[in-house]
């Protein structure tokens, strides 16, 4: 607010000089009219030298032989959206009384329409209800936890690689064991990021209603019924993606110059799908992207925000992820082993494919 306040000059009321043609203009608080007879070249000249006036407006034809307002002043500044906007509103009043409008009328004419919509599909859920604000607010979530795994998964193992620390532990622990820890840590820390955005953001949304507004907050604009699901389907998706990220880290032998650090990304692509997907959410995309594993742990969440499902299909959704979360655990595994063992040359696509499905 501070900002918004310094920002601009300090002029409060600015000078306007317009043509006589346009006597009818009135000045309100912010901006004084007033008409004069001076040509166009001498106002703009008094406007480069002196301060008595702000901007300089006068009616020209354009080359369709239409009217239009030329607005001269010194610098760009946001004060002059303001001045067109009351320039557009007096002049659309003066032409509405030369036709015989009057200003209720104009109103009337200016009101955009209004659109009701209703779809035979029941399960779809009204535009009022706080299942948008959910599903964007939770692929949001996701997005801050993905990046945050991301940061601290490539920065430890990479930097554990590189230290030469991979034979002692190893020594101590198994590679199966060391990933597991680094997988549930990492987790973890997403959530606490997730948890921690969340509640800046409520925090946010409540001061500026409060303090800023002098109202009070609408806690409506969440659906509070599906935090459950959303938090169960999260945790699996931050699993899923850590795992993913751990065993891709771990393939990657120099971090500075290594193709695979973009391969540590693509968790991002099932938020981008949903969330171009999420304006139809009765069509075959978000269905087929709310049941397949890599992609349901963000897509049926947002699916159960914008339509009505019957609860064996989150149901089945979620053993889906569960099921490959143990597969991808294991597989994490073998890739983490191989990734760590190997020194100064990164496994081929091919290799990671092999050790992945166990191929031997």
């Amino acid at each position: 607010m501070f900002w918004h306040i310094i920002k601009e000059d300090w002029h409060r009321v600015y000078n306007i000089a317009v043509a006589n043609t346009m006597s009818h203009l009135e000045s309100s608080e912010r901006f004084i009219f007033t008409s004069t007879n001076i040509s166009i070249s001498k106002l703009t000249e008094q406007l480069a030298t002196t301060e008595k006036w702000h901007a300089i407006v006068f009616e020209k034809p354009n080359a369709e032989g239409f009217k239009q307002l030329s607005i001269i002043s010194q610098t760009k500044q946001s004060w002059q959206n303001d001045l067109q906007v009351n320039l557009n509103q007096q002049f659309s009043l003066n032409y509405a009384a030369s036709l015989g409008l009057t200003e209720k009328q104009l109103s009337i004419l200016n009101q955009p329409m209004r659109f009701q919509k209703q779809y035979l599909d029941r399960r779809i859920k009204s535009t009022e209800s706080a299942g948008k604000s959910t599903a964007i607010g939770m692929i949001a979530l996701l997005i801050v936890a993905i990046f945050t795994s991301f940061g601290q998964i490539f920065v430890s193992i990479t930097g554990e690689k590189q230290q030469r620390v991979t034979e002692q532990l190893m020594a101590c622990i198994s590679a199966q064991t060391w990933i597991d820890g680094k997988i549930l840590g990492q987790m973890l820390h997403a959530i606490k990021a997730m948890l921690t955005a969340s509640l800046t953001a409520l925090l946010g949304y409540a001061f500026s209603i409060v303090v800023i507004d002098g109202g009070s907050p609408d806690w409506s604009i969440i659906d509070w019924s599906l935090l459950p699901w959303l938090l169960a389907f999260a945790i699996a998706g931050v699993y899923l993606c850590s795992a993913f990220m751990a065993a891709i880290a771990a393939a990657i032998d120099d971090p500075n110059h290594s193709a695979k650090t973009s391969i540590m990304l693509l968790p991002l692509l099932p938020m981008i799908l949903t969330f171009i997907s999420m304006d139809s959410p009765s069509s075959w995309a978000l269905n087929l992207l709310s049941y397949i594993p890599v992609t349901s742990f963000i897509a049926m969440p947002v699916k159960m925000s914008l339509i009505e499902v019957p609860i064996w299909q989150p149901i089945l959704s979620f053993v889906f992820i569960i099921a490959l979360c143990f597969f991808i655990r294991t597989a994490a595994g073998r890739l983490f082993q191989m990734g760590m063992n190997m020194y100064g040359k990164e496994p081929s696509t091919k290799d990671l494919m092999k050790w992945l499905l166990k191929i031997n």
